[in-house]
């Protein structure tokens, strides 16, 4: 253990031309045994699963002799964009990539 001891200057009024100040004797015990913890950073709270069922009308047009069916896919909508073309595009990057669909546009307005 070692004994640190300090002096602080701390201003207290100012007076005159100049400044007044006070000094503070402060002293600290350091222990060189333990090593300080460094903080950790906060994590933000995980959020609940946001789970959403997309049932999607199939039909493949070069087997006809198939029925048009309904698929269902399971979505996270916190892992995915705000718009329904946001969950069509994560169930056909990461779910079915057979999943076809025509878009005009990104904007997500004119509803084709």
């Amino acid at each position: 253990m070692s004994l640190v001891g300090g002096v602080v200057a701390r201003q207290c009024a100012r007076s005159g031309f100049g400044f007044t100040t006070r000094t503070i004797a402060s002293s600290a015990r350091l222990s060189l045994a333990q090593p300080v913890p460094k903080e950790q950073p906060a994590q933000p709270p995980a959020k609940a699963p946001l789970v959403k069922e997309f049932k999607i009308y199939r039909w493949d047009p070069e087997q006809p002799e198939q029925k048009p069916r309904l698929q269902s896919y399971k979505v996270d909508l916190n892992q995915c964009g705000p718009m329904i073309l946001d969950a069509l595009i994560k169930i056909k990057n990461e779910m079915d990539p057979t999943l076809t669909f025509r878009r005009s546009c990104r904007e997500g307005i004119c509803g084709s």
